[in-house]
């Protein structure tokens, strides 16, 4: 399924950059668990800001907050007030973190958990430097966490065995794929929009 995910990321970049690619790539994510493991998913509702999705597995609820990039750098957790290192040492980690880098120049994808605990014992070492914060005079709000905790947390997830990855087998042929992608897209909400005549090729 690496694979099939390390392959797909690269697809997505078809219509663009961000702010969206984020968005699908957590939408292809989520179908990816239903569809090819056949698990029970719920997506977080638009107001929702700690978790992005819930999976049953075994019949048991686990929640996630989504974050996905193609190298490690720093992950934002609060997007909204004047930044400050006060504000960021009184915000809880509610949920564990699926982090997922893929990278297309080296066609490799890495999946992350980092649990709570982990989280917790990184902070707790790190202390002020665990924090990204935005420097004053920027137009970023929010924070997140550094980049160098982040590679310390993906560190700590592996020795745990909470990683996985592989390099992928890149797409031959990128401009074809480009071009059935549009017509694909065409054709599906042409179908959506109640008119299923068969489009000339």
């Amino acid at each position: 399924m690496l694979d099939l995910l390390g392959r797909v990321w690269e697809l997505l970049y078809i219509e663009g950059y961000s702010p969206d690619i984020g968005k699908r790539r957590e939408n292809f994510i989520k179908l990816l668990l239903k569809y090819e493991f056949g698990l029970e998913v719920i997506s977080a509702p638009d107001t929702e800001s700690y978790w992005d999705f819930k999976v049953r597995i075994k019949g048991r609820w686990y929640t996630y907050s989504l974050k996905t990039t193609e190298r490690p750098v720093i992950v934002k957790v609060a997007w909204d007030g004047f930044p400050s290192y006060e504000r960021a040492r009184s915000f809880e980690f509610s949920y564990p973190i699926l982090y997922i880098t893929a990278n297309r120049k080296t066609k490799r994808i890495d999946l992350y958990v980092f649990t709570q605990s982990i989280i917790d014992k990184v902070r707790s070492s790190l202390g002020r430097d665990f924090w990204w914060i935005p420097r004053k005079g920027t137009n970023p709000r929010g924070f997140g966490i550094s980049t160098r905790a982040i590679r310390i947390l993906m560190e700590k997830a592996d020795k745990i065995g909470n990683h996985v990855g592989k390099n992928y087998e890149p797409i031959e042929n990128i401009e074809l794929a480009v071009e059935e992608y549009w017509r694909g897209w065409y054709r599906l909400l042409k179908s959506l929009a109640g008119y299923n005549d068969r489009l000339n090729p």
